[in-house]
């Protein structure tokens, strides 16, 4: 039941956010410039973006993905999360560099060695890659929203929150984790200064946000039948 009441929370907050949204186009996440999109539609049709352009994202924009974000539910309304508003390129890039010294260069050849064995879900990966193309990450978007906390649940439905209001807006978007390995490594005291991170959180996962030009339905990934990921208990 407490699951159902958060779902349910959840699909009011994306409501309210869809009505009140600008209806602007998005290529990338193919919402429509007229009319209006159910908070269905829009949950199982945006996608996650392949690239993003220089466009910024409008500052009342911000406020309003912001705003999805504090809403989110949380246990006890304990609302442990932070979120650091980044839109600067030399932070961007300090934190690129400091996850290619610390977990290997994520743009280079990734091309496994001779004699290694492909992972088990190697032919489903080869059937919806598509065309090798560079993944956008940190510092390819004109923003990212850093969230930070103490619970990784409710940090996660906060960013949720805040991926499906920044779709609403026409924006398109992706949720990263690899950034925490350099944000949580040896310089976190330093980005928690740079950030504003309260000292006692740490950075649960990243999400950029921009315009994308890019079509990112065509090529994305498969989901798996409900028939393999559902049990009805009647």
């Amino acid at each position: 039941m407490k699951k159902a009441r958060i779902y349910i929370a959840f699909l009011l907050l994306v409501c309210s956010i869809t009505a009140c949204s600008q209806n602007t186009p998005n290529k990338a996440n193919n919402v429509s410039s007229t009319g209006s999109i159910s908070a269905v539609e829009l949950i199982t049709k945006y996608t996650t973006a392949k690239s993003f352009t220089n466009e910024a994202v409008a500052k009342e924009d911000i406020e309003k993905i912001l705003f999805a974000g504090i809403q989110a539910p949380s246990a006890r309304n304990s609302q442990p999360w932070h979120f650091s508003v980044l839109t600067n390129k030399k932070i961007m890039e300090k934190i690129m560099t400091d996850m290619s010294t610390g977990m290997g260069n994520p743009l280079a050849n990734t091309s496994a060695p001779a004699g290694n064995t492909p992972p088990a879900n190697a032919s489903r990966q080869a059937k919806n890659s598509g065309p090798t193309v560079k993944k956008a990450g940190i510092g390819d978007s004109p923003l990212a929203i850093i969230i930070s906390g103490t619970s990784d649940f409710d940090c996660g439905l906060a960013c949720e929150n805040m991926s499906i209001a920044a779709v609403s807006l026409g924006y398109a978007t992706k949720i990263v984790t690899s950034p925490t390995i350099a944000l949580n490594g040896k310089n976190q005291a330093e980005y928690k200064e740079l950030l504003d991170i309260p000292e006692s959180m740490k950075v649960v996962a990243v999400l950029l946000i921009g315009k994308s030009d890019t079509d990112a339905v065509s090529n994305a990934s498969t989901r798996n039948p409900i028939s393999e990921v559902v049990s009805y208990i009647e």
